[in-house]
């Protein structure tokens, strides 16, 4: 790919060359958009994760209260039937 590069640069195809150059720079750009892309979706991806956890973890705290009122409620109607 180098020597074909100095080959052209010797035979004076610097429009070859510019327009070699230019669809370089245009794959690479396209890359960086799909990376980009990708990237987002990640972050969006765990965004949606921390909610779900912090919501599952409301969850857990109000099921253990209701555990705990629960076992106080069989507590009392255990002590009331002796």
């Amino acid at each position: 790919m180098e020597f074909s590069l100095i080959e052209l640069v010797k035979e004076g195809g610097w429009i070859a060359l510019y327009a070699f150059l230019f669809f370089i720079l245009l794959r690479l750009e396209k890359r960086i958009e799909s990376f980009e892309q990708k990237l987002e979706e990640i972050q969006k991806e765990n965004i949606r994760r921390e909610e779900y956890y912090r919501d599952i973890s409301g969850w857990r705290g109000e099921i253990q209260r209701l555990d705990d009122k629960l076992t106080r409620i069989f507590d009392k109607f255990m002590e009331v039937r002796k």
